[in-house]
């Protein structure tokens, strides 16, 4: 089976990118694999790191070169200032290959450490896409900004399979960016956002054990999960996502699942690794976390709670 994998990624996110990529083949070696890396001026030299990578593992790497003028105008928190590649996903029918119909996308703070090849045995023909939960909305303005119920579900756009061939059908690039340019009085989730107000009760459910919060014991919302979801999302989860804003792994000190980043990044041949400095009460904080999240689930497995 040839498994269809795309990301976004730019030159200052490349570390992580090779981390992810390396997780991936790595965990999936039997598999006919081909990455669809989203880009703009990607240099030589980051080309080159994820060629060799690719290629060692005898995968396939596809470069495509996003046209960031029709991105003119997309709305950012001010205080959580991203690349403009956060935003390239509302581009994938426009840019992939009309011959793709399903694509798995994720993001680059990812890391696979199991087999992916389920997910693409899912019927997913009459959604726009598939992911897993997510605990937004944060406020009652930002649920009136999404223009959501007050018992919607919201999910999470790290990990999606994205149904290629419904985006296209219902043309949906220019609703995308329409809401991404939208004046809003304050921007919570960037692209996550648009994703959800536009696809609102149109996307698939996923079980949590394809997206595991590294910084999180704990699945969102018990009520829409079975007793084997919470298991799997604790003991067995297929990928992880560190998805907090404040805590990552390339941070020096401890925090959450970091090694699992590490374990990746050292094996993927990249030799310009730098761990970005952090103050000593952070560290503290991210010890805490991560022994606290590691209590967590020993407790968990050893009184069978989930």
């Amino acid at each position: 089976m040839e498994l269809n994998i795309t990301i976004n990624t730019d030159n200052g996110f490349i570390q992580h990118t090779m981390a992810m990529l390396c997780s991936l083949y790595e965990n999936n070696k039997r598999h006919e694999i081909v990455v669809h890396v989203l880009q703009n001026n990607l240099s030589e030299e980051s080309r080159k790191y994820l060629k060799d990578l690719t290629s060692r593992y005898d995968k396939k790497i596809v470069f495509y070169s996003v046209n960031e003028s029709v991105l003119n105008g997309v709305q950012f928190r001010k205080n959580r200032p991203l690349s403009l590649a956060a935003y390239y996903r509302l581009l994938l029918s426009e840019t992939l290959p009309q011959s793709l119909d399903k694509v798995l996308y994720l993001d680059c703070d990812t890391i696979v450490v199991q087999d992916i090849s389920e997910i693409f045995q899912l019927e997913i023909n009459d959604y726009a896409l598939a992911a897993t939960l997510d605990s937004f909305p944060y406020s009652n303005q930002h649920r009136n900004q999404l223009h959501m119920e007050a018992d919607e579900r919201t999910f999470c756009s790290g990990v999606m399979l994205v149904n290629l061939e419904y985006w296209r059908e219902n043309n949906v690039t220019a609703g995308l960016l329409e809401y991404a340019k939208r004046h809003r009085r304050e921007v919570y989730l960037h692209d996550q956002d648009v994703l959800n107000y536009y696809f609102k009760k149109k996307w698939f459910l996923l079980p949590p054990k394809w997206n595991r919060y590294a910084t999180s014991s704990k699945a969102f919302r018990c009520c829409d999960y079975r007793f084997f979801d919470y298991r799997e999302y604790t003991l067995s989860p297929i990928i992880y996502h560190y998805a907090s804003v404040n805590i990552k792994p390339w941070y020096k000190g401890l925090s959450p699942r970091k090694g699992y980043y590490v374990k990746y990044l050292e094996l993927s041949g990249y030799d310009k690794i730098t761990y970005t400095p952090i103050t000593l009460k952070h560290k503290i904080k991210f010890a805490y976390l991560s022994f606290r999240t590691q209590i967590a689930e020993i407790v968990r497995e050893k009184l069978n709670i989930f």
